[in-house]
Parts: structure tokens; sequence; C-alpha cells
């Protein structure tokens, strides 16, 4: 893999005939496979027909296609996060002050927040450990300017007056356009994964960067901060200096300003590349996001519930919360919430980011500490009465992006879906025959047959998803937690998801918990609802 800047690593005799017979603008990057394409293990080659990629000053790709189909590999290839030595990348231009071209390449994606979190030590239950959020950065200070530079605290550097200045009037423009700035004093670990893919995205418009690279930004997002990123990304695909690349499967979630596609079979052959035939913007909302006032923290949440048939009381009580309210301190997330779950009741759970679903979910799990001081009672037993969380756990089967930002990525498939037997995202211990036949035949639903002695984290981020659902399901549980389960599914994919769902719910007393922003991905079984109202 080649990577060149314009000044620091001067340009090769190709780059120079590049640039000779470019009449359509200047080459900022060229990605060049073989015929044969790029071999990673544990699965057929990706873009086995070759691939000629040649990315110009004024254009703004759309990468699209099915899960693996190589979406992910192609920006990690341009980023630098992946090699194979047989992809040749070269970026035409340099980085800050004549520095590697990759300072000059921001990345917004799934794996992205997963390193984040692995830079920090996170771990599954930490959002909700008070005493290690302390330690842990603000994302004030992930967001200064230090930071975004990636200045080192022992490194000796002054900047003038006039770049301190430019860079504070960009960060608060950054930070209010993306609806943040009440979260700066927040530690990295307990922002829910909305406002995490938010930050994100203001740390990479605050670098000033040339390519802007979005794999999968939207998933896990409501309707509001879908509006506030597709906005922020539109405006930089306006701007002079800046291109953007986006790899997304759904096209109603395309910014105004992208007009050329890069779209890909399910084997990684290139089915176009050119112009977008989707055009060049998207319709105005009718009304706008909610922009709440700078430093004002939103109200706690309230509850609201939704039953299509009166519950059947004869049905056995798996989940009782009584009068229970979640705070951080002064910061109330909840309050007062009254909620029953039985068996064979199939419940979706929404509401906007940051309005407490996903720390509802963890008390259920029993990863959040406040259980124990709630009324709470879980299979029987109230929380707190000698019960341990193993007991919790062996009857649950969990979908969650804390879960998939946490797992391991060197295991195989096959032994990912087995860590379903023991309630970790790590693999402990050997299999048995019985747990490996479960999971190969959990895989086998899926279609993820081919793929079961891959290491996990070779897999597509789609791909990855369909593996915890597997693991979620393999040992038939009496209650499944679906926290945003169909994140950066395809269509055919988020459909065989449902309607396994919908199957397992409708041959067993399962109880189903569904957390989805999109009504498109709750299983069609769902006829009761938990609803969070705010203030």
């Amino acid at each position: 893999m080649t990577r060149t800047g314009k000044t620091s690593r001067g340009q090769s005799a190709r780059s120079d005939t590049l640039k000779k017979h470019s009449v359509q603008g200047r080459i900022l990057a060229t990605v060049t496979i073989p015929r044969g394409g790029l071999d990673f293990g544990g699965g057929p080659a990706l873009f086995p027909n070759g691939l000629s990629f040649i990315w110009r000053e004024g254009e703004n790709w759309l990468v699209s296609g099915p899960n693996g189909c190589g979406k992910s590999v192609l920006v990690q290839l341009l980023s630098g996060e992946r090699f194979h030595p047989d992809a040749e990348v070269e970026l035409f231009f340099s980085g800050p002050d004549g520095s590697d071209p990759e300072r000059s390449v921001a990345v917004v994606s799934p794996e992205r927040h997963s390193r984040l979190l692995d830079s920090i030590g996170a771990y599954v239950q930490m959002r909700w450990n008070a005493s290690d959020e302390e330690s842990v950065q603000s994302l004030g200070s992930w967001l200064s300017q230090d930071a975004v530079e990636g200045r080192l605290p022992c490194e000796r550097f002054v900047r003038s007056p006039e770049s301190e200045a430019a860079f504070a009037a960009r960060r608060c423009k950054v930070v209010s356009a993306l609806d943040i700035s009440a979260l700066l004093g927040n530690s990295l670990v307990s922002l829910s994964n909305g406002e995490m893919r938010r930050a994100m995205l203001a740390r990479a418009l605050l670098g000033n960067s040339r390519l802007l690279l979005f794999d999968a930004p939207f998933v896990g997002l409501d309707a509001d901060s879908r509006e506030l990123l597709l906005d922020a990304i539109s405006r930089e695909t306006a701007k002079k200096g800046v291109s953007v690349m986006l790899a997304s499967m759904r096209p109603e979630f395309i910014p105004a300003g992208i007009n050329r596609e890069l779209a890909l079979d399910s084997a990684g052959r290139v089915l176009r590349q050119g112009p977008w035939s989707g055009g060049c913007s998207r319709p105005s909302r009718k009304t706008p996001p909610r922009q709440p006032k700078p430093g004002i923290r939103h109200a706690p949440t309230k509850w609201r519930v939704e039953e299509a048939a009166p519950p059947d009381t004869t049905a056995k009580v798996l989940v009782q919360m009584k009068d229970v309210s979640v705070a951080y301190g002064s910061r109330v997330v909840f309050e007062n919430l009254n909620w029953t779950v039985r068996a064979g009741e199939h419940w979706a759970v929404s509401g906007p980011n940051g309005c407490g679903k996903t720390t509802l979910l963890a008390l259920l799990l029993g990863d959040h500490p406040q259980a124990y001081a709630s009324d709470v009672t879980l299979f029987g037993r109230r929380r707190g009465t000698g019960e341990s969380i193993w007991d919790v756990k062996k009857r649950i089967g969990w979908v969650s992006p804390e879960l998939h930002a946490c797992m391991e990525r060197t295991p195989d498939a096959l032994s990912v879906v087995v860590s379903g037997f023991r309630d970790s995202p790590l693999c402990l211990g050997p299999a048995t025959a019985r747990e490996r036949r479960a999971a190969a035949a959990a895989l086998a639903r899926f279609g993820l047959t081919d793929a079961a002695d891959a290491p996990f984290g070779s897999l597509s981020w789609g791909m990855q998803r369909l593996v915890l659902l597997a693991r979620a399901m393999v040992k038939n549980p009496k209650l499944l937690v679906l926290d945003e389960p169909c994140q950066n599914l395809d269509l055919a994919n988020r459909d065989l998801f449902l309607k396994h769902v919908d199957s397992a719910c409708a041959a067993s007393d399962v109880a189903l918990i569904c957390v989805s922003h999109l009504s498109d991905c709750i299983p069609s079984c769902v006829d009761r609802r938990l609803v969070a109202c705010r203030a």
C-alpha cells in the first residue's frame, strides 16, 4: 500500500500520469485492487473483479451495497485503518504543516466508536458506574484544540491568539449545530450511543480535514439527531476543499451534495461507478429539529404505556418495576416508572436519544447498580435479595450497541455465538459439543455458515451484528432484549432477522423488549409500547 503526500513525500510516476490526464478536477485519492480481489481470510475474497477508484476534488461519494460487500473495507483502506498487500492506496495531499496525509482524513464509523471505548478501557457496565466515569475524559476536553490537533500533554507548543480564536469560534458553531452544548461536562463513557455519534461528528468537523469518511453514521439516531447530522454533512459537501464519502444502505439518509455513487453487489463487484442516480438534494423537512437553549438540561423522562389489549393477568410476570427513578447526583434521567412485562408479551420501547432507554434496559439486565436501590423484580425475585447477576442473565438473550462495542474481535464467529451461553462478551472456556451444534444451527438460520470460522473482527459491521443476533437467540431465552438490533443491516438481513424474531415469539411464550428509532425495524408481533416523553 502506498501513501504519498503532496509536499512531504513527493509524487510517484503513476500519480503524475493521473494528474496529467485528470480533466474533471485535481485527484485527491486513488484505490487500486487487482483482479482476484482481497482475501482477508474466513470467506471469499472481496472485490473479486478488482477495483479502480479515483476520487477528485468536487466529488462527494455514496458507497452503497448489502452487508459484507466491502463498503467499510474501502473506508478503512482510505483512512489507513486497514492494510492489505494487494491494495494500492494513494492520497495526493499533505496533512497539517506537511505531515502525513492521514492527518487530513477524518472518520466517523462504528469501528471508530469501538476503538474510542477501547482506548479508555471501557467495559459493558462502565456507563452505570459513577466512580469509573469520573476517571474518563470529558467531552469538552475531547473536543479541545489540543485534543483535536493531537497535541500530547507533555508537548511544548505555543499557538497564536488568532489560531485559538478561530478554533473557539468554529467549536462554538459546531457544538451548537449538533446540539451537544449541554453535554460538554459529561464523561465520554456516559454519553448515549446517539450522543456519542454526534460528538464524533463534531470532532471530525473541528479538524479541518480534506476527506470526511462516514460509515453508517446514522445508526441508532432518533429523527432529530439524524436531521442534525444530515444538515451538518450537507454543509460540508458544499465547502470548497472538503470532500465527503458516505457508506450507507438507506437511501432516505443521503445528505444534499452527494454527486457520485460506487454501488457494489454482495461480493464487492462494481455495479455502478459514476454520477449518482439519486440526484443531488433531499427534500427539506417540514419542522426543524429540537434546539434546546445552551446550558439547559432536558427535564427528566416520563414514561407512557400503550397496549393494544389488556394484559393477560394469568401469565407469569417476568419484569416488574414500581415507581423506579434513576439519577446521577442532581441529574434525574427518568422517574416514577411503573411497568410490568409478562411472559408472551411483545414490547417496543421508544424515545429520543439520551432519554434513558438504554439505562432502562441495563436495569433489566442486572448491569445497573441502581437496580439494587429500586423496586425492580426480575423472574420473581427482587434485586438485592441474594440472587446473582448470572441468575438474571441466564434467562435473557441480549443485543445492544454496548455489547457489540465490547465484544472480543479475535475469536471466530462460532465462538462468539457460544459465548451467549456464558452471558459474557468474553469467549470463556471450551465449548461443549451441544453448544457448538446449537451455535452452528443459529448461524445457519441467518445464512452465516460460511463465516463460522472467520474472526469476528474480520467480518463487516453488519455481519457482526447478525452474529450477535444469533448469539442472543442461541439459548432460547425467556426474555429477549434487543437494543437497536437492526443497526446497519441491509434490507434483506433486516427482514430475515425480523422474520426469525416473529417466528420465535409465535412458537413460544418468550417475552420481547425491542428498542429502535425506526418503525420498519420493529417486529410485527409487537403490540405494546413504552414511550419516553421528555419536556
